[in-house]
Protein backbone atom coordinates (compact mmCIF):
# COMPACT_ATOMS: atom_id res chain seq x y z
CA UNK A 1 0.00 0.00 0.00
CA UNK A 2 1.55 3.40 -0.88
CA UNK A 3 1.86 5.91 1.89
CA UNK A 4 -0.02 8.57 0.12
CA UNK A 5 -2.44 6.28 0.60
CA UNK A 6 -4.30 6.27 4.49
CA UNK A 7 -6.45 3.71 6.07
CA UNK A 8 -9.69 4.00 5.42
CA UNK A 9 -12.04 3.76 9.08
CA UNK A 10 -14.62 1.39 8.72
CA UNK A 11 -18.27 2.74 8.89
CA UNK A 12 -18.88 0.20 12.05
CA UNK A 13 -16.43 2.40 13.42
CA UNK A 14 -17.25 5.42 12.73
CA UNK A 15 -20.66 5.08 14.37
CA UNK A 16 -18.94 3.24 17.18
CA UNK A 17 -17.11 6.63 17.50
CA UNK A 18 -19.43 9.34 17.71
CA UNK A 19 -21.30 6.94 20.18
CA UNK A 20 -18.30 6.89 22.34
CA UNK A 21 -17.84 10.91 21.82
CA UNK A 22 -21.57 11.50 22.76
CA UNK A 23 -21.82 9.24 25.70
CA UNK A 24 -18.68 10.22 26.99
CA UNK A 25 -19.25 13.92 25.95
CA UNK A 26 -21.57 13.82 28.52
CA UNK A 27 -19.25 12.28 31.12
CA UNK A 28 -17.51 15.88 30.59
CA UNK A 29 -20.43 17.93 30.75
CA UNK A 30 -21.52 16.46 34.15
CA UNK A 31 -18.21 16.34 35.23
CA UNK A 32 -17.74 19.92 34.84
CA UNK A 33 -21.68 20.76 36.15
CA UNK A 34 -20.55 18.43 39.41
CA UNK A 35 -17.26 20.46 39.72
CA UNK A 36 -18.72 24.19 39.56
CA UNK A 37 -21.61 23.10 41.55
CA UNK A 38 -19.63 21.54 44.08
CA UNK A 39 -20.66 22.54 47.89
CA UNK A 40 -16.74 22.95 48.77
CA UNK A 41 -16.55 25.84 45.96
CA UNK A 42 -19.99 27.66 47.31
CA UNK A 43 -20.99 28.91 44.18
CA UNK A 44 -24.10 27.45 44.18
CA UNK A 45 -26.72 25.96 46.79
CA UNK A 46 -27.93 23.56 45.48
CA UNK A 47 -26.68 21.15 42.23
CA UNK A 48 -30.40 21.41 40.77
CA UNK A 49 -31.52 18.19 38.76
CA UNK A 50 -27.51 16.91 38.53
CA UNK A 51 -27.55 16.61 42.48
CA UNK A 52 -30.45 14.04 41.77
CA UNK A 53 -27.88 12.01 40.16
CA UNK A 54 -24.14 13.03 42.15
CA UNK A 55 -25.42 13.58 45.63
CA UNK A 56 -24.20 10.45 47.19
CA UNK A 57 -20.93 10.70 45.59
CA UNK A 58 -20.88 14.67 46.00
CA UNK A 59 -21.81 14.01 50.29
CA UNK A 60 -18.75 11.35 50.50
CA UNK A 61 -15.98 13.00 48.20
CA UNK A 62 -17.29 16.54 46.64
CA UNK A 63 -15.04 18.48 44.78
CA UNK A 64 -12.31 15.79 44.65
CA UNK A 65 -14.64 12.86 43.04
CA UNK A 66 -15.98 15.25 40.32
CA UNK A 67 -12.38 16.20 39.45
CA UNK A 68 -11.30 12.77 38.92
CA UNK A 69 -14.23 11.39 37.32
CA UNK A 70 -13.82 14.85 35.09
CA UNK A 71 -10.31 14.05 34.23
CA UNK A 72 -11.00 10.14 33.46
CA UNK A 73 -13.32 11.84 30.88
CA UNK A 74 -11.10 13.84 28.96
CA UNK A 75 -8.59 10.94 29.27
CA UNK A 76 -11.21 8.92 28.05
CA UNK A 77 -12.20 11.46 24.94
CA UNK A 78 -8.57 11.52 24.13
CA UNK A 79 -8.74 8.12 22.95
CA UNK A 80 -11.62 8.15 21.26
CA UNK A 81 -9.72 10.64 19.08
CA UNK A 82 -6.90 7.96 18.35
CA UNK A 83 -9.08 5.39 17.20
CA UNK A 84 -10.65 7.85 15.15
CA UNK A 85 -7.75 7.96 13.87
CA UNK A 86 -7.00 4.60 13.83
CA UNK A 87 -4.52 4.32 16.52
CA UNK A 88 -4.63 1.00 18.38
CA UNK A 89 -3.10 2.93 21.57
CA UNK A 90 -7.03 4.78 21.49
CA UNK A 91 -8.75 1.46 22.33
CA UNK A 92 -5.99 1.46 26.03
CA UNK A 93 -6.25 4.98 26.83
CA UNK A 94 -10.05 5.22 26.40
CA UNK A 95 -11.04 1.58 28.27
CA UNK A 96 -8.63 1.99 31.28
CA UNK A 97 -10.00 5.52 32.17
CA UNK A 98 -13.62 4.21 31.60
CA UNK A 99 -12.66 1.01 33.76
CA UNK A 100 -11.69 2.75 36.34
CA UNK A 101 -14.96 5.49 36.18
CA UNK A 102 -16.63 2.17 36.84
CA UNK A 103 -14.24 0.14 39.68
CA UNK A 104 -13.48 4.01 41.57
CA UNK A 105 -17.26 4.27 42.63
CA UNK A 106 -18.40 0.74 43.19
CA UNK A 107 -15.70 0.57 45.63
CA UNK A 108 -16.71 4.02 47.37
CA UNK A 109 -20.60 3.93 46.72
CA UNK A 110 -21.90 1.05 48.68
CA UNK A 111 -25.36 0.46 48.53
CA UNK A 112 -26.10 3.22 45.74
CA UNK A 113 -23.37 1.92 43.27
CA UNK A 114 -26.86 0.26 41.53
CA UNK A 115 -27.41 3.87 40.33
CA UNK A 116 -24.40 3.11 37.65
CA UNK A 117 -25.97 -0.26 36.01
CA UNK A 118 -27.12 2.12 32.87
CA UNK A 119 -23.37 3.44 32.22
CA UNK A 120 -21.87 0.12 33.51
CA UNK A 121 -23.68 -1.02 30.36
CA UNK A 122 -22.69 1.20 28.34
CA UNK A 123 -19.55 1.25 28.84
CA UNK A 124 -18.92 -2.46 28.65
CA UNK A 125 -20.25 -2.50 25.34
CA UNK A 126 -18.19 0.21 24.10
CA UNK A 127 -14.88 -1.19 25.48
CA UNK A 128 -16.46 -4.64 23.74
CA UNK A 129 -16.67 -3.32 20.47
CA UNK A 130 -13.58 -1.37 20.17
CA UNK A 131 -12.02 -4.36 21.42
CA UNK A 132 -13.21 -6.62 18.71
CA UNK A 133 -12.47 -3.63 16.35
CA UNK A 134 -8.90 -3.81 17.42
CA UNK A 135 -7.20 -5.42 14.55
CA UNK A 136 -8.86 -3.05 11.89
CA UNK A 137 -6.22 -0.33 13.81
CA UNK A 138 -2.61 0.08 13.05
Amino acid sequence: MPESQEKKRPVFLTVLCVIAFIHVGMSILVGLIGTITSPELGWFETSGLFGLFTDSMSNLLGLFWSVVMLVLAIIAFLGIIQIWNMLRIGVWTFSIPLFLSIVLPLILMGPGWWILIPNIIIIFFLVFLFALNYEKLS
